[in-house]
């Protein structure tokens, strides 16, 4: 494990988080495009790549509940809040910790 911006993490994963950030730091032509083909990738590894995506939109909920953002990304934290708030508002996912933190933000 190796330590990437104060979080423990793989060598394999944080070469995945770099290479995602040269991509959509320049090298992205379209949003749409790359999650259309997403989508088209084997079924096992959507269900995986959607459990990562899930993980970084709770990452950028707690991010914004506990006021970790700045102009440039207060859009996608806060809406990453609401997506996340709806989902365990549905029983969809059970987080006792980000509720907790939730319910002191608000």
């Amino acid at each position: 494990m190796e330590n990437y911006n104060g979080i423990a993490i793989s060598n394999n994963d944080k070469e995945f988080v770099v290479a995602f950030d040269n991509f959509v730091n320049g090298k992205m032509q379209s949003a749409t495009n790359t999650g259309k083909a997403l989508a088209t990738i084997h079924r096992y590894l959507q269900s995986q790549a959607f459990k990562v995506c899930v993980a970084y939109i709770r990452q950028l909920a707690v991010n914004y509940r506990t006021g970790y953002y700045d102009e440039r990304n207060e859009t996608a934290a806060r809406r990453a809040a609401m997506m996340y708030d709806t989902l365990m508002n549905g029983d969809e996912i059970y987080d006792p910790e980000y509720k907790e933190l939730k319910d002191k933000s608000v």
